[in-house]
């Protein structure tokens, strides 16, 4: 741990914004794989459903083809080809992902887009004139839909690019039903179209999964207990039902903040709520390489007031002991009640002067009060154990709080009403 330096004082820097840790999952890997799993499994489920679509998208296109196409007698042999070569390719690939360990989030999908594109544009090919090539684009923008909203906007841009391509081909390439070719007019006009339709739903599908990526982020976070984050979608130009939904989750997460994170005596954090807290603080200081201070406060002689002044005294105590805490300490600060008469201070971006200098401060406050004016006041005194730690040091939070116990604990055996760092 970091011992005294020359350190800023205790300062407004650094301050702790709503909503600033939800750019910790950087700097976490537990939370970074835990994302990595839920995204494989969410793709292995989405390339598995998906077959069937795809199986009765196939049916309907060859279904078309023996209906509506041209040259039947010629066609039909290669458009069955064509689909029981798909066919195998979307079974073969669904095969392998249930039995793979793992799976890339990116190249199965992109393979099965790729497949989906030239079974497409080899059936339209083989079954109408050039000037029927436009339905490989009508139906790739099914293609581009499912690609953008479940697996991103690359996979999206991506499966309109071989849309276009195989159209520009299936127009441009020898015929194999006769008819006319579109004239270059005609294939720009519909491209242009194609690619105003696709830009609407890349943007539009791709800004949603964003916005759901930020919402299954937060979501994790609270699951693993961490309600410090607020999560702020900010103010949406197009606000919609999973706005809504943001908002609800994040009101949902006050009020279980409310209801688990606090003392009720107090109005303090209680003590998981202060791990959850130092931890947040102290990947805030790993990521900036910043201060975390922690001071370990505890009542002197305690036990002796609750005996004779009975404990509905000793609460009316602790309640202004708190209260003068949390009126010394910033708004980026947390006071937290870990116990009986014991407390914790955490103070972010703080140096060994600015902690010394607050712990003083507290010290005389509370030698200065009157505790229980209402019942016949008294006065009491605090011991002060101080620890601190730079991000950079090779320790964790909970070694920062026993750190700051030990202090306590050399403060309390050397006298008492003083400060131990």
């Amino acid at each position: 741990m970091s011992r005294p330096e020359a350190d800023p004082q205790h300062s407004t820097t650094g301050s702790y914004a709503a909503g600033a840790t939800l750019e910790l999952p950087a700097t976490t890997p537990e939370l970074l794989e835990a994302l990595r799993h839920d995204r494989e499994a969410l793709v292995r489920e989405a390339v598995l459903w998906q077959r069937w679509i795809r199986y009765l998208g196939l049916a309907a296109l060859v279904a078309l083809a023996v209906l509506f196409g041209r040259n039947r007698a010629h066609m039909l042999l290669p458009v069955a080809g064509v689909a029981l070569g798909y066919v195998l390719c979307v079974t073969f690939t669904a095969g392998k992902v249930q039995r793979a360990a793992t799976i890339h989030e990116i190249h199965i999908p992109a393979f099965l887009v790729t497949a989906d594109v030239v079974a497409l544009g080899a059936i339209t090919w083989l079954s109408g004139p050039p000037s029927d090539a436009a339905r490989i684009l009508l139906a790739g923008l099914l293609v581009v839909q499912l690609a953008v909203f479940y697996f991103g906007r690359w996979l999206g841009t991506y499966s309109a690019i071989i849309c276009a391509v195989a159209y520009v081909m299936a127009a441009e390439l020898p015929a194999r039903v006769l008819g006319t070719h579109p004239t270059l007019t005609q294939l720009l006009s519909i491209l242009g179209l194609f690619a105003m339709v696709c830009a609407v739903l890349i943007t539009a599908y791709g800004s949603f999964r964003a916005r759901m990526n930020q919402l299954r982020l937060f979501c994790k976070l609270v699951e693993d207990g961490d309600l410090t984050p607020a999560f702020t979608p900010g103010t949406e130009k197009r606000p919609d039902d999973l706005t809504l939904l943001a908002r609800s989750f994040d009101a949902m997460r006050m009020r279980l903040a409310e209801q688990i994170g606090t003392d009720p005596l107090t109005g303090c954090l209680n003590r998981r709520a202060l791990e959850t807290r130092l931890r947040a603080e102290w990947r805030q200081a790993k990521r900036r390489g910043a201060t975390v201070a922690v001071l370990a406060v505890d009542l002197d002689h305690f036990k002796s007031i609750n005996d004779s002044r009975g404990h509905p005294f000793g609460d009316v105590v602790l309640q202004e002991l708190a209260a003068i805490m949390k009126a010394t300490a910033r708004d980026t600060d947390a006071v937290a009640r870990t116990g009986g008469d014991e407390f914790v201070i955490v103070l972010p971006d703080t140096g060994w002067q600015g902690a010394l200098t607050f712990a003083e401060r507290l010290r005389r406050k509370v030698d200065d009060f009157s505790f229980g004016a209402a019942a016949g006041a008294i006065g009491i005194t605090i011991s002060v154990g101080v620890a601190l730690a730079r991000g950079t040091d090779p320790v964790s939070p909970e070694m920062l709080l026993q750190e700051a116990d030990r202090s306590l604990y050399k403060a309390k055996t050397g006298g008492r009403n003083r400060i131990f760092a």
